[in-house]
């Protein structure tokens, strides 16, 4: 076919839907891959659509047992990815350095993690990747779909389980434990202590740490360790600062890191009363893999994995 022809057909297509398509492909499924690229039901039919109308060729029909790819869409699928991989590969380079790297990283962490890491991170940044400015996002319920529609490049958290197509890395295990100020509501707990005026169905009130919500199972195992399945949730909040001055009121206890309490200021390790016992967390860096520069985030991750694990290990408390 003629240069200009090749040209011509080029010019009459979107490609971005070339992403979309291979998405499509992968998946068999419209609401599958719709959820994979963060679009609506309705918006993929649309884009599944125009692609028909791309390659003349209906792609995905419908049998008995859900959609199935055409011998078209077949041959494709085989061509496709490695033809996005390499042009990924020819927008990064073929090398990457760090000291030459222009750009910005994302990343969503709760607020613990952050005052852990955040001042190293900013210093080896701007030892080793000066080009690359750094944003902090605060952690949010919401996160996982951010970053699916790459608005965010990173998340490091305490997470159960982690939703496709989103990739994740164990970064260490650190113990999470139930804590109180209350050196009464703690004796209470023991056995130690009696007193008429609390409930005896629910001696603590709960604080509930807004990050605990990736992990239901073991906030309900750390509730039984101390016999307050029942107790009742008086505040939750997504501020750590706010938790523990909310722990200064009568009967309140939450469940929290250990490595939390060594970035707190006016506040002595001692203060703290463990209740119960304590359950290891797996601590998860999550990306995208379909990320617009694989290799600084590739990179980056390294980085941050190997300052969180250091200095949380230096902040960690016992019982």
């Amino acid at each position: 076919m003629p240069l200009k022809r090749n040209f011509d057909l080029l010019k009459e297509c979107d490609l971005n839907l070339l992403i979309a398509l291979s998405v499509l492909l992968k998946e068999a499924h419209v609401t599958n891959a719709a959820k994979e690229l963060g679009l609506s039901q309705s918006a993929m039919s649309q884009v599944l659509k125009r692609l028909r109308l791309m390659f003349e060729d209906p792609l995905l029909v419908k049998g008995h047992n859900g959609m199935t790819l055409t011998n078209k869409a077949t041959a494709i699928e085989q061509d496709l990815k490695p033809l996005l991989n390499r042009v990924i590969s020819m927008l990064e380079g073929d090398e990457f350095d760090p000291a030459t790297a222009q750009g910005r990283i994302r990343v969503m962490m709760n607020d613990v993690i952050a005052q852990v890491c955040i001042a190293r991170i900013i210093k080896d940044l701007d030892k080793y990747a000066p080009g690359i400015e750094l944003e902090y996002v605060t952690q949010k319920t919401q996160g996982f779909k951010m970053l699916r529609r790459g608005h965010i490049d990173l998340i490091v958290g305490f997470y159960d389980n982690v939703p496709k197509p989103i990739k994740s890395q164990v970064i260490a295990q650190y113990p999470w434990q139930m804590v109180t100020l209350d050196k009464t509501a703690a004796r209470y707990n023991e056995g130690l202590h009696q007193d008429d005026n609390i409930n005896d169905d629910s001696p603590f009130q709960l604080l509930r740490y807004l990050y605990q919500e990736h992990n239901q199972i073991h906030v309900i195992n750390a509730l039984k360790t101390i016999n307050a399945e029942d107790a009742s949730y008086s505040l939750s909040s997504g501020s750590l600062s706010t938790m523990i001055q909310a722990l200064t009121a009568p009967n309140t206890a939450t469940l929290v890191p250990h490595f939390s309490t060594g970035v707190l200021k006016g506040r002595n390790t001692e203060d703290f009363i463990w209740l119960g016992e304590p359950i290891e967390l797996e601590l998860k860096v999550c990306w995208n893999m379909q990320h617009r520069n694989s290799k600084l985030q590739k990179w980056f991750r390294k980085l941050i994995s190997s300052i969180l694990v250091e200095q949380l290990t230096d902040k960690d408390v016992t019982k």
